[in-house]
């Protein structure tokens, strides 16, 4: 009889071993990936603080004509801006309604 519950209790032994050696090569993983995933993020902000705050007024329209130019919709961002100018007079009506 004993030699039945050895072997359960051995298994289940042998088994929590083998699931401790994972979680513990997960956790070594996790931590790498932590540690890239935060140089990545320390690389990124320095980038974005290293980008000019001001644009030109030139380089965004040029910038804008570029991308209207290269854009695969054309067509919905024509109608889109059309809607926009077309609602651009009753919004200019309501600003200088509230402010009166």
């Amino acid at each position: 009889m004993s030699s039945q519950c050895d072997t359960p209790n051995s298994d289940l032994e042998r088994e929590n071993a083998e699931l401790r050696r994972r979680l513990a090569v997960a956790e070594g993983t996790l931590g790498e990936m932590q540690a890239e995933a935060l140089a990545r993020r320390a690389e990124v902000r320095a980038l974005a603080e290293s980008l000019p705050t001001a644009m030109s007024r030139h380089a965004l329209l040029r910038s804008m004509a570029h991308d209207a130019l290269h854009h695969p919709d054309k067509v919905g961002v024509v109608k889109r801006a059309i809607a926009k100018a077309g609602r651009a007079p009753r919004k200019a009506v309501r600003l200088l309604r509230e402010r009166t």
